[in-house]
């Protein structure tokens, strides 16, 4: 018996065999046509017997497809395990049972089920090749259920990040459509930046070339006044 595989993956094994079994194409025995009654139609030719055993296989695959079915099988085999743990519980009551740990049957899948599961295999029928097995067994489900809580863990940590960036999704509506789209009111804001700079920029010149012409003159004009005549200029 596969000691690594359950209960249930061995019956479904089991059923899915039996049923390609039944699945087989069917031949007739040779000399069958010696036990035939006579007849007074007379033989059946070769290939009315061909048709009539392709038609009975078509007939035969459906109805296996139909009552046969994975679901059913899978539905078959998890109630021969269940029957089969409800027996072996019943038994270790009537005996009196009352060890640690989990019951036979119990989801390992569950975090809390495997942490109750003991250091050893505690029981008196048990031989050390069965006790090394059992040690080896739960160290490999407690380190898988440790990945499987990593995993978890990083699962959640990458969710509450797609949460922070659910706004982004959207930016031209949800963060600054001005920034992202060339007609914005920050290109247009550009643009008069753009153009002040240049009015500025004439006016310096014409303000130089003004200082450059009346260097011979004595008069000073303040800050202010300077700023003044700047603005003042068209």
């Amino acid at each position: 018996m596969d000691t690594s595989r359950t209960i249930s993956e061995l019956k479904s094994s089991f059923v899915r065999t039996q049923v390609r079994i039944l699945s087989a194409a069917l031949e007739p025995q040779e000399g069958w046509r010696a036990y035939g009654v006579p007849s007074d139609e007379g033989d059946l030719s070769d290939k009315a017997v061909e048709e009539a055993l392709q038609k009975l296989h078509s007939v035969l695959k459906q109805h296996n497809r139909v009552v046969y079915s994975s679901q059913a099988i899978h539905h078959v085999a998890r109630q021969i395990e269940s029957l089969y743990w409800n027996s072996v519980h019943e038994d270790l009551h009537g005996l009196g049972y009352h060890g640690k740990g989990v019951e036979q049957g119990t989801d390992l899948s569950n975090h809390l089920n495997i942490s109750k599961l003991p250091l050893e295999w505690e029981s008196e029928s048990a031989d050390e090749e069965g006790r090394q097995r059992y040690q080896q067994l739960r160290t490999r489900l407690v380190e898988l259920d440790e990945q499987r809580q990593q995993q978890q863990r990083r699962l959640a940590e990458y969710k509450r990040l797609q949460a922070l960036l659910e706004p982004f999704k959207d930016p031209q509506s949800n963060i600054q459509p001005n920034l992202v789209t060339r007609d914005g009111e920050l290109g247009k804001e550009l643009d008069r930046m753009r153009m002040l700079v240049a009015r500025v920029a004439g006016r310096v010149s014409q303000s130089k070339s003004l200082r450059q012409e009346d260097t011979g003159n004595a008069t000073y004009l303040d800050t202010e006044q300077k700023l003044s005549a700047l603005l003042d200029m068209t």
